[in-house]
């Protein structure tokens, strides 16, 4: 099994999981000194979808934000007509979404990482590229742990590491 932390199968199968709500929130406090410059932390999370997000997701970012007592809020979607202020920063889920922040931000006249901030989940060669910030378990362990347990035949279940990479949109 992979990327869940509900099953809990023990020493009977191999289990590589993402603990959502607290990787999230330990994540953000890797970055807390670049986040906390924001006046506001904005978490877009498609409520809507056909194969939803965990909703630890949600959980571990209003920990973090009260927890360092910061102003949030929690929107289904960036959508066209969404007017973006000054101070906020986005933590984007869906690559829609991204997109769609990113042409407010253009649209604007802001500067990404100055005026407004994004960061995104999960890693993409894209987003490396564009100087996405993002918090991203790391796949490609998951896979070569998953394939070394299978290999040599071990069972028991692994915590995939989880990270905060700072770029330019912060």
């Amino acid at each position: 099994m992979l990327d869940n932390t509900d099953l809990d199968l023990g020493e009977r199968a191999i289990e590589i999981y993402q603990d959502f709500e607290n990787d999230l929130y330990q994540a953000l406090m890797k970055g807390v000194e670049k986040i906390s410059r924001y006046k506001k932390l904005i978490l877009v999370y498609p409520a809507k979808e056909v194969y939803p997000y965990p909703i630890k997701i949600k959980i571990g970012f209003q920990k973090f934000c009260l927890a360092k007592n910061i102003d949030f809020e929690i929107i289904d979607e960036v959508f066209e007509e969404m007017i973006l202020k000054k101070g906020d920063l986005f933590i984007t889920i869906k690559e829609g979404d991204l997109v769609n922040l990113m042409r407010r931000i253009k649209a604007e006249l802001f500067i990404l990482g100055t005026d407004v901030g994004i960061l995104s989940y999960n890693e993409t060669p894209l987003k490396e590229l564009l100087g996405v910030s993002v918090v991203s378990t790391n796949f490609d362990l998951m896979g070569k742990t998953t394939a070394e347990m299978i290999t040599k035949n071990k069972k028991g279940r692994i915590k995939n590491p989880f990270n905060f990479i700072d770029r330019d949109s912060m």
